[in-house]
């Protein structure tokens, strides 16, 4: 039980931590990531919280491809957030 409670708390930590950081901030705030996270189909694959379901999802796959979202996407240090 208590091991649950601290893997809930370190992922709100972790998520602060992001939504501090000015690139993570560009990236979520762009019109078309904002679509995806609005959109009907996608929620429903993120409430699974299946990963290879969710990282799997044609919408989410073209936007990691898209022209305009790829430039943001690599300027988020994924690493620094996850580390302990």
């Amino acid at each position: 039980m208590f091991g649950k409670m601290q893997d809930m708390f370190k992922q709100a930590q972790t998520v602060q931590k992001m939504m501090k950081d000015d690139n993570v901030k560009a990236l979520i705030s762009h019109p078309k990531v904002q679509a995806l996270f609005k959109d009907a189909d996608f929620q429903v694959v993120v409430k699974s919280q299946d990963p290879a379901k969710i990282m799997g999802h044609p919408k989410l796959m073209a936007l990691l491809r898209d022209p305009e979202v790829a430039p943001l996407l690599s300027k988020v240090d994924l690493q620094a957030f996850l580390k302990a």
